[in-house]
């Protein structure tokens, strides 16, 4: 070491100042990575997707299920009445349909009412059969097939009519109305 003079080690001592200092990497994100995140991306995006559409077909089937309930109600709604209690029987339908079909049934109950009431006639019906022709989250076609059992005055033994038809089903705030009725 006695070799070395002051100017040496001053001039190692200066190189080390000037000696640039040590580099971090840079962290860089590998093609490995980069295709684990998008993966995990399409993962997520495909639990997002097929959920929501679970959650919509459930919706459709609810509505559709709802429908035709409703559906069964009207029809054996339409088809039963008690001169004793017409007019609740009567308010029933009135209450839940809607548009031209509410006009046509509130003239057509106010021909037959005072007709009913003098036969004293009543009416029961009987679901046979009822299913759904066409249906989406605010519309629905629901055909029943049912039996109604008819007395009155006229005739005092039940007669039974077989009636087919056509319910159009409207939803409106949320529930089901009447608005149309065809007979088949």
């Amino acid at each position: 070491m006695s070799d070395l003079t002051k100017s040496d080690v001053t001039k190692s001592d200066d190189d080390e100042s000037q000696a640039p200092a040590p580099t971090v990497p840079k962290r860089r994100f590998g093609r490995n990575t980069l295709l684990a995140v998008v993966g995990a991306l399409v993962v997520v995006s495909a639990l997002g997707w097929g959920g929501y559409t679970t959650w919509q077909h459930s919706l459709d089937d609810e509505a559709r299920t709802t429908a035709l309930e409703r559906g069964r109600q009207f029809a054996t709604d339409l088809a039963t009445y008690n001169f004793q209690n017409l007019d609740q029987n009567l308010s029933v339908v009135r209450e839940n349909s809607v548009g031209e079909f509410a006009g046509q049934y509130a003239q057509v109950a106010a021909n037959l009412q005072d007709m009913i009431v003098q036969y004293q006639a009543t009416s029961s019906a009987q679901i046979i059969s009822a299913g759904l022709a066409d249906s989406d989250r605010d519309s629905a076609e629901v055909l029943v097939f049912l039996d109604q059992t008819i007395t009155n005055t006229n005739s005092p033994d039940p007669r039974i009519d077989r009636n087919r038809m056509q319910l159009s089903l409207v939803r409106e705030d949320g529930k089901w109305k009447l608005s149309n009725v065809q007979l088949l």
